[in-house]
């Protein structure tokens, strides 16, 4: 039974860490680093808008509340 659940939380992991597009990759690390929307636009020549967009499909894909529970389940994984 652990061994199941534990397998079920790995393979979640890697379906979250394949889900994600180059482009949501590169806002999930700009937003670790701290920057907000307006700073990630200004760096990737794209709207706030654009980034809110895409801020909520990442939200929406990792299950996450918030963007500080994204980037604390993105490190927990591997992916940052």
């Amino acid at each position: 039974m652990y061994f199941e659940i534990l397998n079920q939380r790995l393979m979640h992991h890697l379906e979250l860490r394949l889900d994600f597009t180059a482009r949501e990759f590169e806002i999930i690390n700009l937003l670790a680093e701290g920057n907000n929307a307006k700073e990630i636009a200004d760096e990737l020549f794209v709207s706030v808008d654009t980034v809110r967009t895409h801020r909520k499909n990442i939200l929406r894909k990792s299950e996450a509340r918030n963007t500080t529970d994204l980037v604390v389940k993105c490190i927990r994984i591997g992916i940052i």
